[in-house]
């Protein structure tokens, strides 16, 4: 989970292990999604994240991300969200770009049925580490 940075040298090496610490950040979102725990999902997320839903309305804001979140984990047919890391690119010291494929699960009553695609993320470095400051998710 994103955690306040408290040392100069602290602060350098998890800006310079961008890739490493971004990939266990999503792995850990994935965990979040999968327990359906709406405020450790968004613990990731910027205060003022832009999120592209796939066919869906642009979020705006963590508080938005989290009534979506917590409306999904209240459909009892919702299962969870994978995110699958392809590559992450930092762009800058303090930037990262995260690009990979999703996966949604509902159980229904016909069975198992999955929708997904691709998606991009913005991360940013803070005071509170790396934190998702967007997310684009298409639909394939």
């Amino acid at each position: 989970m994103a955690r306040p940075v408290c040392e100069d040298e602290e602060a350098h090496d998890d800006v310079m292990m961008g890739d490493t610490q971004i990939r266990e950040l999503r792995a850990q979102s994935n965990q979040a999604i999968a327990a359906h725990d709406a405020d450790r999902t968004v613990a990731f997320m910027a205060p003022d994240i832009v999120v592209g839903v796939a066919g869906g309305p642009t979020l705006h804001g963590r508080a938005a991300s989290r009534a979506a979140f917590a409306e999904q984990f209240a459909d009892r047919a919702f299962v969870t969200y994978v995110r699958t890391i392809e590559r992450v690119t930092q762009t800058e010291p303090l930037r990262a770009t995260e690009r990979g494929r999703w996966v949604g699960r509902w159980r229904l009553t016909s069975g198992m049925h999955e929708q997904g695609g691709s998606y991009t993320a913005q991360w940013h470095f803070s005071e509170m580490g790396w934190l998702i400051y967007s997310e684009t998710f298409v639909e394939a």
